[in-house]
Formats: C-alpha cells, structure tokens, sequence
C-alpha cells in the first residue's frame, strides 16, 4: 500500500499541469494495474469510474476459488483501503481508492503449503521407511528370543535361537539356547526316572501277581480237594453229627471259592494274566470280549490298526488300563447305547531344533461313546487321575474332548520312542519265524 501510494503522488508529480484529467487519471489507472496486493479504482468528479485490468482481476477470483474455505479463514486478513485525492494546479480531478488485497498472497501461500505438506509426508515416510527397517533389524532378535519364550512355556525344550549378528543379542541367544538344552536335558533325565519309576512299578506288580497266582492258586486248588475229600470221608461214615459236618465243610467250600474269586480279581487289577503272553491287539480283544460277556448293552466296536504285538510291559499295561477304565466309565455313567474304541498307531508332528515340523509315531487310544458326555468342570475320580498320571509318565497326554453329536472322546496318545518301535517290531518278526 504505501509503494503504491507513494507510486501515484510520484506519477503525477511528473504529469504536465495542462494535460486532461480523465486521460490522466486513466493512464495512471493502467500503470498501477501490475502492482500485486493492491487493486486500484479512479474515479473522476464526474461520477466515471474506471476499473484497474478486469482481467487480472478475473484472474485472481479463479485463483481465490481454489483456496478452500477452512484455509482461506485461517488466514485471511482485513483488507485495507485508502483514498488520494488527485488534482492538477488548483483544481481537483478526481481520486484513486487503493485496495489492500490478500488474496493474491493467499493463492500462492496455499499453494506452497500444498508443496510443503506433500514433501513432509513425503519425508515422513521416508523416515518411517528407514525406522521401521532399522528397528525391525534390531527387534527381530527380541520378536525370536519372545517367541523362543513361548515355545519353553509349551515344553518345547527343543527349540534353538539362531544367534543375530549384534553382539549384545547374540550373548541373550546364546544364553536363550544354553538355558533350552539344560532344561531339554532335565526333562530327559525326569523322564528317564518316571520311566523307571514306572518299570520298577510294572516288575513289582508282576511278581506279587506270579506270587498270587503260583503260590496261592496250588494252595487254593489243594484246599479244595482236601474240602472234597473230607466230603466223601463223611458221607461213607455214619456219625451222630455228620450233617453238622457237612454244613462246616460246606461252608469251607464257600469260603474256598470266595478267596479264589478275590485271588482272581486282585490279579486282573494288578496285572492281566495275559500281559506278556500274547500280542497287543489280541490283549485288547479279550478285554473288550470280557467286557461283552458280562453285559451286551451297550454295544462295543473295536477298530485296531498298525500296532507293534508289544510295545513293553509299561506301554501295553498303560493301553490296556486306558482301555479299561474308558469302557468303564462309559458303561457307568454316559448311558450311552454305542461305544466306539480305536487303537492304532499315527504318525504326529512335533518341532525341531529350526522349527521345522518332524514326523514322529505314537500310539493314538480313542474311546468315544453316545452317552450325556462329561459335564464341564466335573472333578475326575480316581480312575482318571491314575490314569492321566500314568500316561503323562510315558510322556503322553490324556483328553477328555465332549462331541459335538453328543458323547465324550477320551483321546490319548503315548509317544513312540523310534528305537523301540524298531525293536518291538524286529522282536515280533524274529518270534513269529521261531514259530514258522
């Protein structure tokens, strides 16, 4: 405003006194129209008025129309406006009003704040970019050592950090890993005492049951005959008292059978006679049949896969006890109609030392049954707990799943060591060409 002012009195200090007003006041009206910020109008004290390029004025309303609202607000200044009055020698011609204007500014600030904003965002995903690569580089070992964490909570002992090249973090993997092993090798060694426990466990049960059945079963059997030797000695006698004779032998002979019952049920709970005798599939097949003979509902189906015809006294006691108490429970409380029992051998994948996925055999039990299912929160009984203990010793673990048809799933699975299968397998083969 104040160049254009001073602009104006300039000009027409340089303008000849006798020149014609209107003309003069037209002329100086098209050299001020290049002046930015400022629009001037000159009227003249005729009333005519002349308007200063109305094209660039056009101009600037389109340029006005693409600054948004909101920016136009916050930005927008008052606009200023002052009048010089014009006049030649004494006498007055007319005026010049001079219009602040900030629109112009208002376009080109807008403008560069577009530019502005597009290379800040610009520069702030470039700076994202270079964060997010140099930190992922630095936090990708944390992001390994959290997940190696969650693969200890599970028991995958097995699992190694690959050691990354900073060497703080590198000495946080090598602990991680030094850490994994010394667990890796405790689980091993308390295995390795459960398993003994559970031999030492398993060899006392069958001598208790080969002392039941080799020393008290003759004593039993001698028992009996001498009841019934003393039977026939007091019928070929004639004696006042011979019939009170015969109720005491009788009740001897009861007495006989009831101890030979309880030697016998104590010996198929300690250990069945079987065990050791005859293969795996064969030993469940008798238990299965054991169980249709005593009662026929509900119905039980046996489906046996791909089994070893033994696995070990711990292994095959274990099947047979799952088994067992599956039945058991199905028969006593679910109701159920039909009870399904599958054993078979399945090949499972567990983790590696590099995560990769390994195939490894275990011996899948399954005993599913029609019944009302297992209400949720239930306690176990004793059976149960026995069990899962005993499965979880072999390095197993035990399932109690409710179907979605209706029914409970008991599912277990005992890991194969490989060693093992291979032997329980060679030992089958080398038996049965003994046999051929």
């Amino acid at each position: 405003m104040r160049l254009a002012e001073r602009f104006v009195l300039e000009t027409m200090a340089r303008t000849p006194q006798e020149a014609n007003g209107a003309a003069v006041l037209e002329a100086l009206a098209k050299e001020l129209g290049e002046l930015r910020h400022v629009r001037v109008i000159t009227t003249t004290l005729g009333g005519g008025r002349f308007s200063v390029l109305p094209m660039a004025d056009a101009a600037h309303l389109n340029d006005t129309r693409q600054v948004p609202a909101w920016f136009s607000k916050l930005v927008q200044v008052e606009d200023i406006r002052r009048e010089l009055r014009i006049g030649m020698g004494s006498r007055q011609i007319g005026s010049v009003i001079l219009l602040g204007y900030a629109g112009d500014e208002l376009a080109e600030v807008w403008e560069e704040s577009k530019n502005l904003a597009g290379i800040a965002l610009a520069f702030n995903i470039a700076v994202a970019a270079i964060l997010y690569f140099a930190l992922g580089r630095v936090l990708q070992p944390l992001t390994s050592l959290a997940k190696g964490l969650q693969e200890l909570e599970r028991g995958q002992f097995q699992h190694r950090l690959v050691r990354p090249g900073v060497p703080e973090l590198a000495d946080i993997a090598g602990r991680f890993n030094a850490l994994a092993e010394r667990l890796a090798g405790a689980k091993a060694d308390n295995e390795r005492l459960t398993r003994r426990l559970i031999t030492v466990q398993d060899d006392e049960r069958r001598h208790i049951a080969n002392e039941l059945h080799d020393e008290i079963g003759p004593c039993l059997f001698g028992l009996k005959a001498n009841i019934a030797s003393l039977e026939q000695l007091v019928d070929q006698r004639a004696h006042p008292s011979a019939d009170r004779m015969r109720d005491r032998i009788a009740a001897l002979g009861d007495i006989s059978d009831q101890i030979q019952m309880l030697n016998r049920r104590l010996l198929s709970r300690i250990r069945p006679m079987a065990l050791g005798h005859v293969p795996l599939a064969e030993l469940v097949s008798g238990l299965v049949a054991d169980f249709e003979r005593v009662d026929a509902h509900p119905r039980i189906s046996l489906s046996v896969g791909s089994v070893a015809p033994s696995y070990g006294d711990s292994i095959d006691l274990t099947v047979y006890r799952c088994i067992q108490e599956g039945i058991t429970n199905a028969k006593r409380h679910s109701e159920a109609q039909a009870i399904n029992v599958r054993l078979a051998e399945q090949l499972v994948n567990r983790s590696g030392p590099d995560d990769a996925e390994q195939g490894a055999f275990a011996l899948k039990i399954t005993v599913e049954d029609d019944g009302s299912g297992f209400p949720p929160g239930k306690p176990w009984g004793f059976g149960l707990t026995g069990m899962d203990e005993r499965v979880r010793a072999l390095g197993g673990t035990l399932r109690i799943v409710e179907r979605a048809e209706g029914g409970t799933r008991l599912e277990v699975a005992i890991p194969l060591d490989d060693n093992r299968r291979q032997v329980a397998f060679a030992d089958h083969s080398e038996t049965g060409s003994r046999q051929q």
